[in-house]
């Protein structure tokens, strides 16, 4: 069990006002709560007149991922750091949680989770230096917020898809799925947008045999990609175009209650 060395995290007074605690070891829920701050993550530290915000936030796509929020990332948040968040609708049409902790913010930073963009991300050491178990773990908080799940040839052959502009991270990631078992196709692609030149690097899992070891070792919380393995796994095939909503209509006519 690896141990945090928590000395160096300060806490603000609103922190302490709050009751914001702080994990003292590494635990299957903290990893893949790094793998979905990984993916979907955002901290800042922004200065005022005289208050300085340490925010942290998390968007999705509100139609497809605000049940998820509500029922699965809220209450792991208040699980892992005692901080109560509210879930809020944005104009831009995603579904976000938005708050202010100098400790966590501090602490995700010691864990090698930068503030700012993510260009140089990579996997933290403390994730590559656990388990398979910790490992899975942190892949499927990653795959929920960054990774997709697409079905071509008539909707009929899964594909598993990691696309990032990190090469740090596209590397470590492989270094995972290659200790986890799991085969997959890298590529990188050169591209122009605007006369910005643009590299992105890409991972695919491919196929049903990849799809069934990647659901037994690894798996997926988001209710989104839940619904479109679900949907493919009983009637053989999904159509493009889909959302949650209509995914879930699918399983009910089938007997499948979700979630």
């Amino acid at each position: 069990m690896i141990q945090f060395d928590l000395s160096m995290v300060e806490f603000s007074k609103n922190d302490l006002r709050l009751g914001i605690k702080i994990p003292d070891h590494l635990t299957e829920e903290l990893a893949y709560f790094l793998g979905f701050h990984v993916g979907d993550g955002h901290m800042s530290v922004k200065r005022r007149k005289n208050k300085i915000d340490y925010r942290l936030a998390y968007d999705d796509h509100h139609e497809n991922g605000f049940l998820w929020y509500v029922e699965h990332i809220n209450p792991l948040i208040k699980k892992l750091f005692n901080k109560e968040t509210s879930i809020t609708k944005t104009t831009r049409g995603t579904v976000n949680i938005s708050f202010c902790s100098k400790a966590i913010l501090a602490f995700l930073n010691s864990c090698e989770i930068p503030c700012g963009p993510k260009k140089y991300i990579s996997v933290p050491s403390i994730i590559q230096k656990s388990d398979n178990n910790i490992k899975a773990n942190f892949l499927r908080g990653l795959a929920d917020t960054d990774f997709s799940l697409s079905f071509k040839k008539d909707g009929k052959y899964p594909t598993i898809n990691h696309g990032t502009y990190s090469k740090s991270l596209h590397e470590s990631v492989k270094l995972l799925l290659i200790e986890l078992g799991i085969s997959y196709f890298a590529a990188t692609y050169h591209r122009e947008r605007k006369g910005t030149k643009l590299i992105t690097y890409q991972i695919d899992i491919n196929g049903k045999k990849n799809l069934k070891q990647w659901m037994n070792q690894i798996g997926f919380s988001s209710y989104n990609t839940i619904t479109r393995y679900l949907v493919w796994s009983e009637t053989g095939k999904l159509s493009p175009g889909t959302n949650i909503h209509d995914r879930i209509k699918i399983l009910k006519e089938r007997g499948i209650k979700f979630p």
